[in-house]
């Protein structure tokens, strides 16, 4: 436990950086160069300006040069990539660990990326699909090679037939391909138990948020709401609860 407490700082600024390839990778820049710059005025950052979490304190959320808001996006990913990544360390086999570490930031970097400007990057989904059947073979996941392979295959055509079906039956696009790529993700780290299980988590969580945020009038039925967030929560929380005694009755 000590040691997942000295880890905390190093998780939080693995956070930082995820916030940086969140925010390039869908607008198609360099996750490293140019150094980090304000959204707004594009000054370059100092480092002071850069320490997670702290810094957007001190700074009351707002830039240090033109004072224009800086999202509150980014020390909630910070503050959520500690806390996972510790969870990760404490609870699963060693053995996983990296493959998970992988897994979790992509799904991280999705997170942030759909709840912003509702894009999900293909360098976070497709790009790692083949590291998880690769993890797969080598036993560095608790799935076989053959499971994971078969969980990427359905969670893509699983989305993908009902995003189909429901554009033939409304003549409306429901869902878009980053989703089906997504959940292809996921099933190639959990398998097809883990995909379904991912989505029927994600389903639920998504129409909880929905209907309270119609309560509040902040939605209506025709608002799009991304549905990547949830589907990277519900993989995380799949992937964590494997190593716990709940798993048993999932199965």
């Amino acid at each position: 436990m000590a040691l997942v407490l000295l880890l905390v700082p190093i998780w939080l600024c693995w956070g930082s950086f995820l916030n940086v390839a969140a925010y390039r990778l869908v607008r198609e820049q360099s996750i490293i160069r140019p150094r980090s710059r304000c959204p707004h005025c594009q000054h370059q950052l100092a480092w002071y300006d850069n320490i997670p979490v702290i810094s957007w304190i001190v700074l009351w959320g707002k830039c240090h040069y033109c004072h224009g808001a800086i999202s509150v996006l980014y020390p909630l990913i910070e503050v959520l990539t500690a806390l996972i990544m510790s969870i990760l360390c404490v609870i699963t086999p060693g053995r996983y660990i990296p493959a998970y570490f992988i897994f979790f930031s992509a799904l991280i970097v999705t997170f942030r990326s759909d709840l912003e400007t509702m894009l999900i990057s293909q360098y976070v989904t497709l790009f790692i699909i083949p590291i998880g059947c690769i993890c797969s073979y080598f036993n560095l996941l608790p799935i076989s090679l053959t499971q994971s392979i078969l969980g990427a295959l359905f969670g893509y055509g699983f989305l993908w037939a009902i995003a189909y079906s429901f554009k033939i039956i409304t003549g409306i696009q429901g869902m878009g391909e980053g989703d089906f790529e997504l959940l292809a993700l996921i099933g190639s780290f959990l398998g097809i138990a883990g995909t379904w299980y991912s989505l029927m988590v994600a389903s639920i969580l998504g129409a909880g948020v929905g209907i309270i945020m119609m309560s509040f009038g902040k939605a209506g039925r025709n608002t799009k709401i991304p549905f990547g967030p949830f589907l990277s929560i519900a993989g995380i929380l799949l992937a964590l609860l494997r190593f716990t005694p709940i798993f048993s009755y999932l199965n």
